[in-house]
This record gives C-alpha cells, structure tokens and sequence, in this order.
C-alpha cells in the first residue's frame, strides 16, 4: 500500500505469509555450514579478541581523561574517542549479548549486555526496544519503531510531509549525534514506565527491575559527571562540554552503523494490506528489508559487529555476527535461486551516498 500512513496501522500485529521453501533450505544450508565445519554459531577465538580490544580501548580513553596529563581541546578529543570507543563496544559486543547470539550461556549474554549500560542506554530497554519492536516487523510503519523516530524525519513515504522536510538531508547528521542524549536523558526513563509500544505489549517489570534501573543510572552519571569533576581541573561546564562531545561522537557512529542497513534508495516494500497482511513470509520480509555494505570485507565487520551484513543479521540475530561474512554467500546464492531481493553496496561510502539521495528524494516529494 504505497499512500499508507502510519496512523492507519492497526492495534493488532501484522500478519506474515506461512514460511516457504526458501525458508527451509536456506535454514537447512546454514545449520549445514556449522556442522560441516564443526563450529559454533557463538563467538570464536577472534570475536573473544574483539571483546578484549574494544573493551581495553573504552577503558584506555576513560582512564586517560581521569587520569592523563591532559587539558582544553586534548580532553575534549579524548571525549571524543571516548564516544567512538563506547560506540564500538556497544556494535561489537552488547549487540551481540543482548540478542542472544554471544555465548549459549546466558549469564555471559546477560554480563555483556550490560555494556549498553556504559554508553548510557539500559540494557533491558534497548533490548525490548530494538529486539522485538525493530526486528519483529522490520520497515512497516507503525510497528519498527526505528522507521519513523521523530516527525522531524520522513524515512517513507507514509509518514506526512512537511516544509521542513525539504532540508533533512541535512540537518539528519545533527539529529543523528544528538540521539543517543534523548535516549539517555529522556527516553529510557520513559521507555521504563510504558506498559505497550507500538503495537507490543511490554513485558511486565521483573522484580527489582526499577531498582536495577536506578542503580544502573546512577552509575552511569557518576561516570560521566562525578568522577570527572572530582578528577579534573575544569569548570563545571567543562564536564557537560565534554559529555556532549563524548554523546555525539556515540551517537553519529552508531547511527552510520545502523541507519545504512535499511534507509537506501529503491529498498522492496512490504507493508500491510487493508486486512493487516503482508505479502512475505518473516524470512522472506528481513532478506528484503535490509541491505548489506561491504559485506564481504574484514574491517568494515570488525567496526560495525558485522552489521554491515544486515541481512545476515535480520535473518539470524541469534548468530554471533562474528560468522555472517562466511553464511553470506550461502544467503545470497539462496536468495537469487528463489528470487527473493538481496541488495548490496560494495563499501560503506556507496551506502553513505545512497541514504544521503533517499533522505533528500523523501525530502522533496510531496505525495504519492
């Protein structure tokens, strides 16, 4: 329904087309590629490595402004790197944990998802949020709450246009660095007292789950406020320039990791029909809904935690994204012999490019 608008969703769920053979054989090939191979879906000696790394890096940073001999423009650049490193953290470890897909033991899953504490975002939250209300119903408006964020940014042609729109291919990268201080400030303690969004029904609170929430808060905000200002020789204000500094680096390198995994140029629609059905079976819907970038190179994974394999990741979250450049072949040949849309951009720059002309394109037209 290409003049849908977000307000016509439905309270109910969408509905998805009974799974077919591609479904199948694609599963069947991939549970066949760790078998044959003898090796688990988890994390490997290389994402162990990862972990490591970029946890030592966050800490690196944060101890060095503590710490370092460094003053003005130094802190603030370390802030910086210090937003980049939590970034990381963030895409190569606690997505990873918070989807399950880390370790088989769950307590490790639950231990390094916490890192999404340390940037600032509660885990459980994130967890509901980008788990079930992204993955579920991935690009159908009112259901994905990543594809329609503010009314300030039209991501499809469902959502009204407004003058304003006209300039968001622009004013989208200071939206973009500012996001991750409303998620901290404002919308995790909001996100805490909903009992539904969109069209989910939130799990119920677990006991002390607003106790947890509080600590894990607190500790977040001594971190970045009350240390610092004991440690440091700056002005008070300096601590908050250095917070903002640190938010928008976190902010706009997650952002250029998420946001080009879906919002291109020409991506395949699926969206609901007046009975509230869409025309793909789930697997059928992630493989055409996201879009890979670099997919078959070793950096772009070991930055992005392999969401530069979107689809392998939409396909299979439980799958530690340490194996996705080695099932994406197996996905695209399977998608190609059952003629379901694989779409991929050979780097980050050509994906860049292309989110920058949808978002201008969107900006520009007025109805459909």
């Amino acid at each position: 329904m290409s003049n849908m608008k977000e307000s016509d969703v439905r309270n109910s769920m969408p509905k998805f087309q009974p799974e077919g053979e591609f479904s199948k054989v694609l599963k069947s090939r991939v549970n066949s590629y760790f078998k044959d191979n003898k090796i688990s879906k988890h994390c490997n000696a290389e994402m162990i490595f990862k972990t490591v790394f970029y946890l030592s890096l966050m800490l690196l940073f944060y101890f060095t402004i503590l710490f370092g001999p460094f003053t003005g423009v130094a802190l603030l650049g370390l802030a910086f790197l210090l937003g980049m490193a939590c970034a990381f953290c963030g895409l190569n470890i606690g997505h990873d944990a918070i989807h399950g897909g880390y370790s088989s033991k769950k307590w490790v899953n639950n231990l390094l998802g916490m890192t999404f504490n340390a940037m600032g975002a509660y885990a459980p939250n994130w967890k509901f949020t980008h788990n079930q209300c992204h993955h579920t119903f991935t690009s159908v408006p009112g259901a994905d709450g990543d594809y329609a964020p503010l009314s300030l940014v039209r991501y499809h042609d469902g959502t009204p246009w407004i003058p304003l729109h006209k300039y968001q291919h622009i004013y989208i990268w200071v939206l973009y660095s500012l996001f991750t201080i409303e998620w901290v400030l404002v919308k995790d303690f909001n996100q805490i007292r909903k009992k539904d969004h969109l069209v989910y029904h939130k799990p119920k609170l677990k006991k002390w789950g607003m106790t947890n929430f509080v600590i894990a808060k607190l500790i977040y905000f001594a971190n970045v406020f009350l240390w610092p200002s004991l440690l440091l020789d700056v002005p008070w204000w300096g601590i908050i320039v250095g917070f903002l500094v640190m938010q928008v680096a976190l902010g706009i390198t997650l952002a250029l990791a998420f946001q080009l995994g879906h919002i291109v140029e020409d991506m395949p629609k699926d969206w609901p029909d007046e009975n509230n059905q869409l025309k793909q079976s789930y697997t059928e819907h992630q493989c055409t809904t996201a879009v890979n970038f670099g997919s078959t190179s070793w950096f772009p994974s070991f930055l992005t935690g392999g969401l530069n394999n979107q689809i392998e990741h939409h396909l299979y979250p439980n799958i530690c994204s340490i194996h996705y450049r080695k099932i994406a072949p197996i996905v695209r040949q399977t998608a190609k012999e059952y003629g379901v849309s694989y779409r991929e951009f050979p780097n980050w720059s050509k994906a860049l490019a292309s989110h920058y002309r949808e978002l201008r394109g969107l900006g520009r037209k007025l109805s459909y």
